[in-house]
């Protein structure tokens, strides 16, 4: 399994990258129509499915079948910890570029009763949290959907 890491990590990064780059492009948009707003979630849900069903697909491509639900437990939670850390980059990039300073972080925190680093490890731990049975539900979509093909090649080719 582990030899699928890196073409299943390298598909999934890209995907989340150019699928979130949509989706914030197609925000904007509609931001510009005043429903902005009101697809923002549902486009992070949509990143996330479109990471998952690739990843998935990909893995069931590697293995000729469906894997196991052991393994779209593992490999989802690991594809879930790549995409807040991938956020969590970009948020911080986000804050280097906008110059936030410390003491603004620091107030943002306090009107949560945190310490920034406590509220940056609540942010973590609800993104894991929401973003882990997307990803899954993503990544079985994805990978039964091949196993499903590969099956019916199977059976027309007599294999």
């Amino acid at each position: 399994m582990t030899s699928l890491l890196p073409g299943l990590l390298t598909r999934y990064v890209l995907v989340l990258i150019g699928a979130q780059i949509l989706v914030y492009l197609l925000v904007l948009v509609l931001d510009a129509y005043g429903w902005g707003d009101s697809l923002s979630s549902a486009g992070n849900v949509a990143v996330l499915m479109a990471g998952g069903s690739t990843a998935g697909s990909f893995v069931a491509q590697r293995l000729r079948a469906r894997p196991s639900w052991g393994s779209s437990l593992r490999l989802s939670a690991l594809l879930c910890l790549v995409a807040v850390l991938l956020g969590s980059l970009i948020l911080v990039g986000v804050v280097f570029v906008n110059g936030f300073s410390w003491a603004e972080l620091q107030m943002l925190a306090g009107q949560m009763d945190m310490t920034p680093v406590t509220a940056a490890l609540v942010l973590a731990g609800v993104s894991l949290a929401l973003s882990f049975p997307v990803t899954l539900a993503g990544f079985r979509l994805g990978a039964s959907q091949v196993a499903k093909q590969i099956e019916k090649q199977d059976s027309v080719t007599g294999i």
